[in-house]
């Protein structure tokens, strides 16, 4: 190859990136937060013969990513850790991480991943996919985003079939010992991560 051919193909290549410099600007990575544990929760209603009770899981990691104008670059995981059940009764909760319902020996954690955040006429909604016993559902996750304070906060409340993930086997099936519907909150307080340190 001749230099003027050189010279014209380095200037192509300098021509294409000069115009795709704003395309790749705007898919910047959306900022992370992580969950200040204190102030965050995840909770869970649920029905046992007719009557409704309340849980959380104490113990959960999870990861935001999300600015509703970076939305290609959002998404939101998490980590559920079984054991750490807390529905207000010891006996219940020994129950529930045995093999019959979320079986926490053989099944420890739980994992949630949202993407494809998009905004909707009621706010932000992601594509979800949750997994238990090694049973992956997937569902719309609608959300709230709130910032203040140099934190932010989201919110969330679905409704789940446990049923579909094997939650309840035997005779804790039958609809009139445990309701199959359980409603999941969803509360973050999030603050932001710390960009990496520069390298000198």
């Amino acid at each position: 190859m001749n230099d003027s051919s050189s010279r014209r193909t380095a200037w192509r290549q300098f021509t294409l990136l000069a115009a795709l410099a704003p395309f790749a600007a705007s898919f910047a990575d959306a900022p992370a937060y992580v969950p200040a544990a204190a102030q965050s929760s995840l909770t869970f209603v649920g029905t046992q013969q007719g009557e409704k009770f309340t849980g959380r899981f104490k113990d959960f990691d999870a990861r935001v990513a999300y600015a509703p104008d970076q939305l290609a670059t959002s998404a939101i995981s998490a980590t559920i850790r079984i054991k750490s059940i807390d529905s207000n009764s010891p006996d219940r909760d020994s129950a529930l991480v045995g093999s019959d319902w979320f079986d926490a020996a053989k099944y420890p954690v739980a994992t949630f991943k949202a993407a494809g955040i998009r905004m909707t006429p009621t706010g932000p909604v992601g594509d979800a996919e949750l997994t238990i016993r090694a049973k992956t559902q997937k569902f719309a996750f609608p959300f709230t985003w709130k910032s203040e304070g140099g934190k932010a906060i989201l919110d969330a409340k679905v409704a789940l079939d446990r049923i579909e993930y094997g939650v309840g086997t035997g005779e804790w099936a039958d609809e009139g010992i445990a309701g199959h519907k359980v409603e999941v909150l969803v509360h973050l307080v999030l603050v932001p991560v710390p960009a990496p340190a520069a390298k000198h």
